[in-house]
């Protein structure tokens, strides 16, 4: 694939994968709270659940390009692994920061921190596939990252810790 086409895959999945992590937030309230939709999409307002808005999106349009597009660069799936972890980490980082400094949590910074977020994830995602850089990583790396993150999405939505970022501000 030559890098031109690269960019378009990417930046059409960044934007795809962004659009999905909208609709995401709704999934659970127009599915009347199904409990197997809520290991899928956020069952409540906690930055824990607000993850799986990057995790899905992204870990579903990676399948996407690897399978159905045929994206087999080396280190893919580990690359979008760390791309999903870097995403996380921004949303993380963020909103803590500027809840912390403001004391108030407010929807248009949270939406725009989502966004830059997926950004933040796509660009990583791009320039390290493009670069070819990252020393030979087992593709099952990548693979067993994305399964073991699900499974602890799961278990952490059924069972969550009693500290602030597992617990629901609203």
């Amino acid at each position: 694939m030559k890098q031109h086409s690269l960019k378009k895959t990417e930046l059409v999945s960044f934007v795809i994968a962004s659009a999905l992590g909208v609709l995401f937030h709704f999934m659970y309230e127009w599915t009347g709270e199904n409990a197997i939709a809520g290991l899928f999409f956020p069952i409540n307002e906690s930055t824990w659940e607000h993850l799986k808005l990057i995790f899905f999106p992204v870990s579903l349009l990676a399948l996407i390009e690897y399978f159905v597009l045929d994206i087999h660069y080396e280190n893919f799936l580990f690359i979008k692994f760390l791309s999903v972890l870097l995403g996380m980490a921004v949303t993380i980082i963020l909103f803590y920061t500027y809840t912390g400094i403001y004391g108030k949590n407010i929807d248009v910074l949270n939406i725009l921190i989502y966004f830059l977020s997926m950004a933040a994830a796509y660009l990583f995602s791009y320039h390290w596939i493009r670069s070819r850089n990252l020393s030979a990583v087992p593709g099952k790396v990548g693979f067993w990252g994305f399964v073991i993150l699900m499974l602890l999405f799961f278990l952490f939505t059924l069972f969550p810790p009693g500290i602030a970022l597992f617990q629901s501000p609203v």
